[in-house]
């Protein structure tokens, strides 16, 4: 099983709701992939999407796809903290908790974000679309569903890097 941890609301909804003609949960779950999420971007995910993503949300909660952890800021030298300035509580918790955490692949949407956790603390994110190569190099997918479904997150919004590159699985 991999482990894949959300940073940031935009990501959220990004795979639970720019892409409405699939559930990409479903994929993922063929993968034995698991999306961990901090409470605080659930919450801010909450307070933003259409109904689509919350019913998925919650079904993705349901059937264990979406673990949603707990995580406080206590005791956090405020050198991190300073480090960690620009980002948001949601971002700010996420980042922290993968810091204690390391065996996630993390994914963000948001390039203050990269640039913040790479100059800083020299961690990688990946984006998005980085996921649908995932399933690419899965066979879940072939490239050219990966640029429908990627052609279909951008109409209804999409928020990320501007032109992912998909390759075949070599």
């Amino acid at each position: 099983m991999s482990k894949i941890f959300i940073l940031d609301a935009v990501s959220l909804i990004n795979i639970l709701e720019r892409c409405e003609s699939k559930n990409l949960m479903d994929y993922f779950k063929e993968i034995d992939i698991k999306f961990h999420v901090i409470r605080e971007v659930v919450n801010e995910f909450n307070e933003k999407p259409k109904e689509i993503g919350k019913t998925r949300l919650q079904e993705s909660i349901d059937t264990s796809i979406i673990e949603i952890i707990d995580f406080g800021q206590e005791n956090v030298d405020i050198s991190v903290l300073n480090k960690l300035h620009g980002l948001d509580e949601g971002e700010i918790e996420s980042a922290l908790y993968h810091m204690e955490n390391r065996e996630y692949k993390l994914v963000s949407d948001d390039n203050t974000v990269h640039k913040i956790l790479l100059e800083n603390f020299e961690i990688h994110c990946v984006w998005t679309t980085n996921l649908l190569q995932i399933l690419i190099n899965n066979k879940i997918i072939g490239v050219d569903e990966a640029k429908a479904i990627y052609h279909e997150m951008k109409q209804n919004g999409f928020w990320g890097i501007k032109q992912p590159v998909f390759r075949k699985r070599k």
